[in-house]
């Protein structure tokens, strides 16, 4: 029997879960209240406390590190990697999590917390399924304005573990068939999975508004909107990417709260609910003609997709495309966990992580110059 742990830090909770093989014995999610995270600006400044959240949990549950095969952590803001599946908590990402990171979020202390976690073992430390993965058509990532290269970003822990379940439930294999998938969350991100690899894809910046997101907003009017002196750019960013979509319109990120609003006969809740199911499908068609509509299924994964109001609308406007499959909620510890089995089985490789973040050129200089993201 093989014992994995895995993490996955949020904006506002730590996740943990004890399995042994494939069962998931033993989980929780703790919370990080906000009046303890405004103590913390820096995402780095939660390391300890986080950690200290994972100890308290394997305590009660009576569960030792010395018994693990594996920790498996939610990847982090790493730079772009060649291929989806594991990479090795090395040196080179402990120091880029710590002083060169992508970007600021929770999920890179996951693989952090693993490292401190098996300190003096030789448990190893893996992260599985990063957002970063760049293996798509290069067409995909050409723009506008030469200097900006749009580098491909999306939830691929959660789709591609739709996209497995999907597979097995008709008798295939995931990198037999053509899918697009969508990740319905607080931000919404769809990816076009053509066996086994996400050749195309719509992030959370580019596509529909969502809960906590802005979605795509015409150049024009988001010049203007940056340079009428209301937010400095850190603020900008915080609101285009968690204090837009539908926590702007309603001032909730909850969809059940908006559909109440709907049943209680507010036309504008209808309407910009309706808007925002209307730029699913839109991503959704413009993911499907990157192969002229030769699509095998669609899948709407994620929190809002157990939503049948939600769903049943974008459902309405793509099905011509290609068939519907809902499947709600995340199962991203379970896809951390069976990423995990696959490695220590060798049925998938372990890839060492090999990506210095731009403008570096060794761990020395990384540690010596950290990033002002950091």
């Amino acid at each position: 029997m093989k014992r994995l742990l895995a993490i996955n830090c949020g904006s506002t909770s730590t996740k943990i879960a004890w399995f042994e093989d494939a069962t998931m014995v033993h989980k929780d999610s703790l919370d990080v209240p906000l009046a303890d995270l405004a103590t913390m600006p820096k995402v780095l400044d939660q390391l300890a406390y986080r950690t200290a959240q994972v100890t308290g949990f394997l305590a009660e549950h009576g569960c030792s590190v010395a018994d693990l095969a594996m920790v498996v952590s939610r990847a982090g803001t790493i730079w772009h990697v060649p291929e989806a599946g594991a990479y090795e908590v090395n040196d080179l990402m402990i120091a880029t999590l710590r002083y060169a990171p992508a970007a600021q979020h929770a999920s890179s202390l996951s693989a952090l917390i693993g490292v401190e976690l098996v300190a003096g073992t030789d448990v190893p430390v893996i992260i599985y399924d990063p957002t970063c993965v760049d293996g798509v058509d290069p067409v995909a990532k050409i723009t506008g304005i030469p200097e900006v290269v749009n580098m491909p970003v999306l939830h691929l822990l959660n789709t591609r573990k739709a996209g497995r379940t999907y597979a097995a439930s008709v008798g295939k294999r995931y990198d037999e068939l053509t899918l697009v998938i969508a990740h319905l969350g607080g931000g919404i991100s769809l990816g076009l999975h053509e066996r086994g690899r996400v050749v195309d894809w719509v992030y959370d910046d580019e596509g529909p508004m969502s809960p906590q997101r802005a979605g795509r907003i015409p150049t024009r009017y988001l010049a203007d909107l940056c340079y009428d002196g209301s937010r400095n750019h850190q603020q900008m960013r915080m609101y285009l990417a968690g204090g837009a979509g539908l926590a702007a319109w309603f001032g909730t990120q909850d969809v059940r709260d908006v559909e109440a609003m709907i049943v209680a006969g507010d036309t504008r809740a209808e309407l910009v609910y309706r808007a925002m199911a209307l730029g699913v499908a839109k991503a959704i068609g413009e993911l499907a003609v990157v192969r002229a509509g030769s699509v095998d299924q669609i899948l709407l994964t994620g929190g809002i997709a157990y939503s049948a109001q939600f769903t049943a609308m974008v459902s309405d406007l793509v099905s011509f495309i290609a068939p519907v499959t809902v499947l709600p909620g995340e199962q991203e510890m379970e896809a951390l966990a069976e990423g995990g089995l696959r490695v220590l089985g060798g049925e998938e490789p372990l890839y060492p992580y090999e990506s210095l973040p731009p403008g570096y050129s060794s761990i020395e200089e990384i540690r010596a110059h950290p990033s002002f993201l950091a």
